[in-house]
């Protein structure tokens, strides 16, 4: 590592011939591998070195002249600050840095002042049109253009040696590569544009507040008006160059006059750094750089001398200040924003953005999950304003869950099933009914994000329908509906459908009340399941597979229970051969049935499980956990949650049903479930407040939850 980072990084000088081109390197999404902390132009970067421990590094090795004279002053800077950060004296300072963990003492951090409006800007559309428009830092996700402008005065206490310039871009660069690394997945990477400038104006100069007096012939000397205004107009044209999602800039000065050592707006757009560091001095400048980055993404101070209180509404969630000092009390926990130490709070991680926005929808609806690859969970779900929106979750997210985004624009009816498979490891496939009455699919694969929405045929299907869909074997897809005319429907894709996906056909007569669910699963490679509830209330089946000639095989009647029209059947794959399903009949009995080879073709069943109760035709969620072990999820009478399992050890048969935390739904609603590892469960509800809720299980574990998924 360089300094007392805690991760290591790596030095990249790309060949001249083949820079990476601007537009790509504005990309919000992190690529990996590599993972791009900074950037000085188009041929220096600094990556997260993933391969190696999180060790003390070695210098870097000496670069040829030949390479460095090729460089631009920005990317000379980017090498030389790498350099002295990766020496061992750079290392020494930070082991001895001073006032390491104290907590800071500077006053409060406020709004920036408003920009003001030339009278040729106040009468242009393009003012009225820039009023409306996103900050320049919301929130600390994706690219940032930083400015660092080192403002050298007319006297020898104004300017900098070359060694001290060196010295600011290295510090800089420490707090910055901080700020990206630590969620790796939002993907932050800041695009640096180092610029010393020099200044005539006097530390004594005239001027109506000590800040005026310094930038407002810096910012003239890059070339911009010389007031505030020419501040916004920097960092929007860093922003523009550089293709990247914000940006702001930081102001060092010495010798002139400032209101205090360090300061910044809170919500941009500029930083104001005295190179002393007033008694933390110039080994902080790393730490002090990163706290005031903090409030250029809308963070708030949390120690005490700031006056900070615990409310507030802070950053894109509203989020209030929970951990300043005044009022968290004993509770109160280590952070950057309270004092001087690489730490960082959950109240924290929120006001910068990460974690899941607010998200409401209808009830009854469904928060559809899938498990994409190892403990990398997505859910699912269209709100009450009928946006497809979408949240992530993998062990390397800070803060817990990210999202909710909206998937590509999709719309549908307000609380629409929003389904989603995944055809080979990290890759997804989603599909809802359109406000057209059209099934709609997207697609996100590694390193190309979303894609989408395409039309699946000219099918139309009541709103609100749910669009099943299986993975019979890698890369095959096969989706399943009830269209207006009660018609029970089929598509599929493969590789080799060129021309894109292919049906829809109708299977055999099938016919169910129009949008009826029909859930399907793969028994084995290539075979495949539907059931559906009936025109007349009774469950039916029928089964596909390479060697059936003539297509489809059935629909064939399991048993003699009635549901009601519409009733979604669950169903389970619990080995190779082996099928379970699930529904609540029109008496309101949790009941099941079974198919295996050894059945002789014929379903055992219908079993009522432990006596369960529940409103009729209630959806009943089940998953197989692992080879042979199912676990089935429904809402109770009471709007209570409801769990039951079974296994071949189990010689009584099923058990259950146990209340799963107390968790509460909507009669209605329907518990997802997703197995992300083998025995290891994580399941989603609607709950009556109209957010997601999550509760997890895992081996020698009570279950755990629920939580919601946002605020």
């Amino acid at each position: 590592m360089a300094g007392d980072l805690p991760f290591r990084e790596m030095l990249v000088i790309h060949d001249p011939v083949t820079p990476l081109p601007a537009a790509a390197r504005g990309a919000a999404a992190a690529v990996k591998p590599p993972k791009v902390l900074l950037r000085f132009g188009p041929r220096v970067e600094i990556q997260l070195d993933a391969t190696q421990p999180a060790a003390a590094g070695a210098p870097i090795q000496a670069i040829p002249q030949s390479v460095l004279a090729t460089l631009d002053e920005n990317e000379r800077f980017g090498v030389e600050a790498m350099q002295l950060r990766t020496s061992q004296a750079f290392a020494d300072a930070k082991a001895r840095r001073p006032r390491d963990g104290e907590v800071w003492d500077m006053p409060g951090c406020a709004g920036a002042p408003a920009r003001a409006s030339t009278p040729t800007r106040a009468s242009s559309p393009a003012a009225a049109a820039e009023a409306g428009a996103p900050g320049t830092s919301d929130f600390l996700m994706g690219s940032v253009a930083l400015g660092v402008v080192i403002v050298n005065g007319p006297t020898a206490a104004t300017q900098f040696s070359a060694a001290e310039q060196t010295k600011i871009v290295a510090e800089v660069q420490a707090g910055a590569s901080w700020l990206a690394g630590f969620n790796s997945w939002a993907g932050v990477s800041f695009d640096f544009d180092v610029r010393p400038v020099n200044i005539t104006t006097q530390p004594d100069a005239a001027a109506s507040d000590n800040e005026s007096r310094f930038r407002n012939p810096a910012v003239a000397a890059l070339g911009f008006q010389a007031n505030w205004n020419g501040v916004f107009d920097y960092i929007n044209n860093l922003r523009a160059t550089k293709h990247t999602s914000w940006a702001y800039c930081v102001f060092f000065v010495k010798g002139y006059p400032v209101d205090h050592f360090a300061y910044a707006s809170i919500g941009g757009p500029r930083i104001v750094m005295e190179y002393a560091n007033d008694g933390w001095g110039p080994d902080n400048i790393d730490r002090v750089f990163a706290h005031e980055s903090g409030h250029i993404f809308n963070c708030p101070d949390e120690y005490s001398s700031s006056g900070c209180n615990c409310g507030g509404s802070w950053g894109r969630f509203g989020e209030p200040n929970a951990n300043c000092e005044n009022c968290a009390g004993a509770a109160g926990v280590g952070c950057l924003m309270r004092a001087n130490e690489w730490k960082m709070c959950g109240s924290t991680k929120r006001h910068l953005g990460w974690g899941l926005t607010s998200m409401r929808t209808t009830q009854p609806s469904m928060c559809n999950v899938i498990s994409r690859s190892a403990d990398h969970l997505d859910v699912f779900v269209c709100d009450n304003g009928g946006n497809t929106l979408t949240a992530a979750w993998e062990p390397a997210m800070v803060s817990w869950w990210e999202g909710w985004w909206n998937l590509l624009g999709g719309r549908a009816a307000a609380g629409a099933a929003v389904t989603a498979v995944s055809r080979r490891p990290d890759f997804l496939d989603v599909f809802v009914v359109g406000t057209d009455g059209r099934a709609y699919t997207c697609a996100w694969a590694p390193g190309q994000g979303w894609r989408g929405w395409w039309r699946i045929g000219n099918a139309v299907f009541p709103q609100g329908a749910m669009i099943n869909a299986v993975v019979r074997s890698q890369d095959h897809l096969d989706i399943f509906g009830t269209d207006t005319a009660g018609r029970v429907l089929t598509a599929a894709w493969e590789p080799a459908f060129t021309d894109g996906w292919h049906g829809w056909w109708q299977i055999g007569n099938g016919a169910a009340k129009p949008g009826a669910p029909v859930t399907a699963v793969s028994r084995g490679a290539n075979k495949l399941d539907v059931f559906v509830t009936g025109t007349d209330g009774h469950c039916y089946t029928a089964a596909w597979e390479p060697a059936f000639a003539d297509g489809w095989h059935g629909w064939w009647r399991i048993g003699d229970e009635i549901f009601p029209q519409g009733s979604y059947i669950g169903a389970a794959s619990r080995s190779a051969d082996h099928l379970d399903i699930f529904g609540t009949n029109s008496a309101g009995n949790v009941i099941t049935a079974a198919w295996e080879p050894a059945f002789a073709g014929t379903w055992h069943g219908w079993w009522q499980i432990r006596g369960g109760r529940a409103r009729p035709g209630a959806p009943v969620g089940a998953v197989s956990r692992s080879s042979n072990k199912l676990d089935a999820f429904v809402v109770g009478t009471d709007n209570t949650i409801y769990t039951a399992a079974w296994e071949p050890s189990f010689a009584d048969g099923w058990h259950g049903w146990w209340s799963l935390n107390g968790g509460k739904a909507a009669h209605g609603s329907l518990v997802t479930a997703a197995v992300r590892r083998p025995d290891f469960m994580d399941v989603y509800v609607i709950g009556q407040d109209g957010r997601a809720w999550s509760a997890a299980w895992s081996p020698g574990r009570a279950w755990a939850g629920w939580w919601p998924m946002g605020k």
